[in-house]
């Protein structure tokens, strides 16, 4: 459902969580991802710590850029085919890091080992010489939640150079290429949300007669939200009155996929933002839960 809330000068916003309204307004024109300071005072606020968290040498990460971003929609489909073969050659299913996973999901290893190896297994797609710990995976949560911690917390992060050092390390790990600086700053954390709900559905009774489509569905972990910017005057049933320019919509999307049970909605399948990971961390998940069923039974495993 759909919540207006409007302070003028101040805050301009539109929430919205049912999964019709969100892909209604997702195939808006008049809405894109722009971080250009606009809107009221906490709007620009918003758009600021995106653009200091996710902004690396002038350029927003991919998952930020604008619909009509020159190169985007070539790079996105790229991506998509790219990660597609990745997904059908299985070869991550090699890397140690993918042991630890399915080990961690099975009870074998801590679940704190989940962070480190999903991100390691992530940014060796991109760079062979990725290397992930406990710091380039603080450094990933830190960047991830510094968009939405209060003022002061953000300010504090910003004066003692915790922003800066976690920037420069992830920046590092990924050797500045923007794709690998994604996956291991933003998408890892939907990974990692999937396995623990995987981890915890494993140690139930009934996880040994649910199908692999029940475990996706109680386990699959979207993004919170999706921030969109109005660039033009918009009328919508979405909205009581008129958006202006400025103005920002979010889309919680996890709430209306849970709503929904649309397993679509969780990448935006159908988008022009569509997630270009879906088949490969589909064929992930799958994999590490029946590597981790076949340690259950007394298989080998991974």
């Amino acid at each position: 459902m759909a919540r207006r809330l409007s302070i003028p000068g101040l805050l301009n916003l539109l929430e919205v969580s049912d999964a019709r309204e969100i892909r209604q307004l997702d195939a808006e024109p008049r809405l894109d991802r722009h971080l250009a300071p606009a809107g009221g005072l906490i709007n620009r606020w918003r758009l600021a710590r995106l653009r200091q968290a996710f902004v690396f040498d002038g350029e927003p990460l991919p998952a930020l850029l604008a619909r009509e971003a020159q190169g985007r929609a070539s790079r996105h489909a790229e991506l998509g085919r790219r990660l597609d073969a990745y997904a059908e050659a299985s070869a991550w299913h090699r890397d140690p890091a993918f042991k630890t996973l399915v080990e961690a999901v099975a009870g074998q290893a801590e679940a704190e080992a989940l962070g480190p190896a999903a991100q390691g297994l992530l940014g060796r797609l991109f760079r062979d010489e990725y290397r992930a710990d406990e710091a380039s995976y603080a450094a990933a949560r830190l960047l991830d939640a510094y968009p939405r911690i209060n003022v002061l917390r953000a300010l504090g992060q910003r004066l003692t150079g915790r922003l800066r050092h976690a920037r420069r390390l992830l920046a590092a790990r990924a050797g500045g290429e923007p794709l690998a600086l994604h996956a291991t700053g933003i998408a890892v954390h939907n990974l990692v949300a999937s396995l623990a709900a995987m981890r915890e559905l494993y140690a139930t009774p009934q996880a040994r007669g649910l199908s692999l489509s029940a475990v996706l569905g109680r386990t699959l972990a979207p993004p919170e939200t999706l921030l969109r910017r109005v660039r033009r005057p918009l009328s919508t049933p979405c909205a009581p009155r008129r958006l202006e320019p400025g103005d920002l919509v979010v889309l919680r999307l996890a709430a209306a996929a849970r709503g929904s049970g649309d397993r679509e909605l969780a990448f935006m399948g159908e988008s022009w933002a569509r997630c270009p990971a879906q088949g490969f961390i589909l064929a992930l998940l799958a994999a590490v839960w029946e590597q981790a069923m076949a340690v259950r039974q007394g298989g080998q495993g991974a």
